[in-house]
């Protein structure tokens, strides 16, 4: 890799955040960061990738500690919220959820009188959808054949880190929106946030698993906005904090300790635990 993919800046090797991924010395993925933007990136891609990751054990597999339905029970409150905002921004249909998952935001947007389609590459989630009677296109984003121009709103939440070319799939959403469209976007802040930070202050790091590598972009929010902006779309509000994303878990001093943190995180220089952006396409 010869250069940033995101502001064309030059790579360096991090090898501390390949170490907190646990990849041992054999491993061939690197982590490089540009030196300008804070952008990381693995290269080469690891395998599986694609349809081949995202099957049953992806989503519940006990062993690995990620299981899916648990985390999206954990974010209805989450949901909904985010599906009144694009209820007040004045979206009721023509909604597109890009990576949709199983179809847990659809349904909450459904539920607050906002109706939309998903996209998505996994037959495992998307059948799950499909049972709940959504409409899903099972693919690759590049191969969804919705009109141009078509949508009036788009949530793609936890997506973008996983794809292939983070500029092309962007501009095949705002091919997608109509202009002035609404869009809400979301990405982990890995590395830089917070809790990564402490982690690596403590000289710990992940244990190696297909879930070290499944994500291939590792934003900054600078670097975030400026993609975004470069692909055409206009960033309303950022921020990197989100409560009602652990609202639903029971009360307790762990829970509040964590939220402390995470908002303290934020305010100081916007080092929670995701980068959340809400904006509208360009025109």
């Amino acid at each position: 890799m010869t250069e940033c993919p995101v502001c064309g800046g030059d790579p360096q090797r991090d090898e501390v955040a390949r170490s907190m991924l646990g990849l041992d010395s054999g491993h061939p993925c690197v982590v490089w960061r540009c030196a300008s933007c804070g952008t990381r990136w693995l290269a080469p891609f690891p395998s599986p990738v694609g349809a081949e990751l995202y099957d049953h054990s992806y989503y519940e597999s006990p062993e690995e500690g990620h299981l899916y339905s648990v985390q999206t029970q954990q974010m209805i409150i989450c949901y909904k919220q985010r599906a009144r905002h694009f209820r007040a921004l004045g979206v009721a249909n023509g909604l597109l959820d890009v990576g949709c998952g199983t179809g847990d935001f659809l349904l909450a947007a459904r539920d607050e009188g906002v109706l939309g389609v998903g996209v998505e590459l996994s037959s495992y989630a998307a059948e799950i959808a499909a049972r709940s009677g959504l409409d899903v296109w099972r693919g690759d984003l590049h191969g969804f054949p919705g009109r141009v121009g078509g949508y009036s709103a788009v949530h793609c939440s936890h997506v973008l880190e996983h794809a292939y070319d983070a500029r092309a799939f962007l501009g095949r959403i705002h091919d997608l929106l109509e202009p002035g469209a609404p869009f809400y976007f979301e990405v982990p802040l890995q590395f830089d946030g917070i809790l990564d930070r402490i982690k690596r202050w403590r000289g710990e790091s992940y244990p190696y698993s297909v879930y070290s590598i499944h994500h291939h972009y590792f934003f900054t929010v600078r670097s975030f906005c400026a993609l975004l902006h470069s692909c055409g779309f206009v960033v309303d509000s950022c921020t990197t904090y989100l409560p009602s994303r652990r609202a639903a878990r029971p009360p307790s001093l762990r829970k509040w300790a964590l939220q402390s943190l995470l908002w303290a995180a934020d305010r100081v220089g916007l080092g929670g635990d995701v980068i959340s952006v809400w904006g509208h396409r360009g025109r």
